[in-house]
């Protein structure tokens, strides 16, 4: 079996991960994708793949116009690429997390 260090590089995969640091709906879920965004930017990997997954505690639920930031992140750094993504419920957090893989 591959282990991760060969899978990061052989296939130059990279994992990055942010919270949210407020409550605020949609704001939180910008704020991390901003991250994620200047993470993107200073990698010097073209990606060709993604997998992104978004967590969020079950008693401060994801929204439907927090997808509106989800959808241009994904327009402005996926475009026509390859991803899937997913959510989850997860209490033991405060307020969003989304986590990208990426890999070429």
């Amino acid at each position: 079996m591959e282990d991760y260090g060969y899978l990061v590089n052989e296939h130059e995969i990279e994992c990055f991960s942010h919270s949210s640091s407020t409550d605020e709906l949609v704001i939180r879920v910008k704020e991390v994708l901003d991250k994620l965004g200047e993470d993107l930017l200073n990698s010097s990997i073209d990606f060709e793949r993604f997998v992104m997954i978004i967590e969020y505690n079950s008693q401060n639920e994801l929204m439907m116009n927090e997808m509106n930031p989800i959808h241009e992140f994904i327009v402005k750094f996926v475009k026509d690429k390859k991803m899937c993504w997913g959510l989850s419920q997860h209490d033991d957090i405060e307020g969003v997390k989304i986590t990208l893989v990426a890999s070429k």
